[in-house]
């Protein structure tokens, strides 16, 4: 998907940088779909602190890891664990299924685009020619 990357407008980054009860994050962006000057407020807000320098005297510390996709009405929240050797496997597996999913995604909807384009331009034309 980095042919979207010319779109994304990016949150401050706050790599490395410490925050208030949460440490270092490894990733820390919130990025607005939508291109400047089209409604609404679309975002994806990706969380995945850094527990590097962690230590925990209960054990192995558990990161914060979030994923929210939001629209001016409606958002989503996934969340991500990675306790055990299963919990790992299915967070990845997760991420992997979305993104196969809008990879599918997104070539449906360029031919679909690409379709409407070619019937509203011949559309015109029939149009332009009475």
């Amino acid at each position: 998907m980095s042919y979207l990357a010319q779109y994304v407008q990016r949150a401050p980054q706050l790599f490395g940088r410490r925050r208030k009860g949460h440490g270092a994050a490894r990733v820390d962006e919130r990025l607005m779909l939508n291109l400047p000057g089209f409604h609404g407020d679309a975002f994806v807000r990706v969380f995945v602190q850094d527990t590097s320098g962690h230590t925990n005297r209960r054990g192995t510390p558990e990161p914060r890891v979030r994923l929210r996709i939001g629209d001016c009405s409606n958002e989503i929240s996934l969340w991500f664990e990675v306790d055990s050797p299963g919990d790992r496997a299915n967070s990845l597996h997760k991420v992997d299924t979305l993104i196969g999913a809008l990879h599918r995604f997104r070539d449906a909807l360029a031919a679909e685009a690409d379709l409407h384009a070619t019937r509203s331009s011949r559309k015109e034309d029939r149009t332009c020619r009475t």
